[in-house]
């Protein structure tokens, strides 16, 4: 696996590659997640205004970008 993460102001930007799995997924993984996966990290992704774009890699890995504000205000200035 492969993680880079850069920062450009006023953006993070966060790159993942992943290799091909070794052997067959374990079957008993499959259910313990949320069953959101990519799509539950695409929403939230968006709720910031950033951009993801996520899919399959041409010798079989997985592939994960992400761009993200660098700063989120988490509330309303106080007046």
């Amino acid at each position: 696996m492969v993680v880079r993460r850069g920062t450009t102001r006023p953006k993070v930007q966060l790159t993942i590659r992943n290799t091909p799995p070794a052997g067959r997924p374990d079957t008993a993984l499959a259910g313990t997640g949320s069953g959101l996966g990519i799509a539950g990290l695409q929403q939230r992704v968006e709720l910031v205004h950033g951009m993801l774009h996520a899919g399959p890699t041409p010798n079989g890995g997985f592939y994960l970008d992400a761009t993200l504000p660098a700063y989120i205000p988490t509330a309303e200035p106080a007046v």
